[in-house]
């Protein structure tokens, strides 16, 4: 084999470990967001509170969703919604969606536990049979019409970003080229939404 192809190979990204060093990174600071409220001690906590009350991050969401043209907000929809395919299109899997059948994985939402989670709700049922550029109430994100409700949307992405890292970091998910895509997207919005914050 040639050099190159040796270098080539050694420079692909692991984006499980990368994902996983990202959310050490975002980790710290939620706990620092939230260093003034002790009362908040468990990541759960810290997630919840991150859902349910003005931050940074969550500004930073709703700007690159809604409003922001430049180039990282783009790169930032275009992952989202491959990450939102994921886990509720018609394009990346079928519907898959996140169920409480692992006492590691529990989907919650205002500290109420969910038998199931995914975006099914924000993304158009008939993305490929629409021919318009505009559809009402959607924003049309690559090739998928997704609700324009990011204050909405937010606490659902989160909540899912989650729990992918806790179905890595447990072990659930299995190390395929399909779930390293899944992770990618994890990682690449993770990073626009706190690169300028840390």
């Amino acid at each position: 084999m040639s050099t190159s192809k040796e270098w080539f190979k050694i420079s692909e990204i692991d984006y499980y470990s990368a994902f996983i060093k990202l959310w050490l990174s975002f980790n710290s600071y939620y706990k620092e967001i939230n260093a003034d409220n002790e009362s908040i001690r468990t990541d759960r906590q810290h997630i919840e509170s991150l859902k349910n009350n003005d931050n940074r991050v969550k500004h930073q969401f709703i700007k690159f969703f809604e409003t922001s043209d430049s180039t990282d907000a783009a790169e930032f929809r275009y992952f989202l919604q491959l990450f939102m395919r994921y886990f509720g299109g018609d394009i990346i899997g079928s519907n898959k969606i996140i169920r409480d059948e692992e006492k590691s994985i529990r989907p919650q939402m205002n500290n109420d536990s969910l038998n199931e989670i995914s975006f099914q709700d924000f993304i158009h049922p008939r993305n490929f049979q629409l021919r318009k550029n505009k559809v009402a109430n959607y924003k049309k994100i690559d090739k998928v019409y997704i609700k324009d409700d990011a204050s909405n949307l937010w606490p659902t992405f989160l909540e899912i970003l989650y729990l992918t890292r806790n179905m890595l970091v447990h072990g659930s998910l299995e190390p395929t080229e399909r779930n390293h895509e899944l992770v990618q997207s994890c990682y690449i919005v993770l990073r626009h939404l706190i690169k300028d914050k840390v």
